[in-house]
């Protein structure tokens, strides 16, 4: 079986934050399109939401900054069975005044009709750099 492009998929729906938080973009559809619906967020801090929750979010920081550049770095493939794949990525804000940077796992379902053949079905993240000091 081919393996999705699953590293196209990680950058590409961040660069979508990235336009969607600087106010560049307006559209969430793609944002929609790849997390399935019983999609789970773990955020750094441990707090879990919901796809509903993990969108409303999403949408209360529309252009929230002017100085915001997302990276996804390091990614690397952990284990892949029929229909469901998951990765590790590196994700790294960089704003004008701080960054942060968050160890990034994710697990996907393969879906033909999905962006890249890859639903986002959890996404749990861990600090390294909170970026406070």
């Amino acid at each position: 079986m081919a393996i999705p492009n699953w590293q196209s998929e990680i950058s590409e729906l961040h660069e979508v934050f990235e336009s969607y938080f600087l106010g560049n973009s307006t559209d969430l559809s793609r944002v929609e399109a790849a997390l399935a619906e019983d999609f789970t967020f773990v955020a750094p801090d441990a707090n879990t939401t919901d796809r509903a929750g993990t969108i409303a979010a999403i949408t209360a920081g529309h252009a929230h900054t002017e100085s915001l550049t997302i990276r996804t770095l390091d990614h690397k493939l952990v284990m892949e069975t029929e229909g469901v794949l998951v990765a590790e990525y590196i994700e790294e804000h960089v704003l004008t005044d701080r960054s942060n940077t968050r160890r990034s796992t994710v697990v996907f379902s393969t879906e033909s009709d999905a962006p890249n053949g890859l639903r986002w079905r959890r996404v749990h993240e861990t600090w390294i750099d909170r970026g406070l000091d």
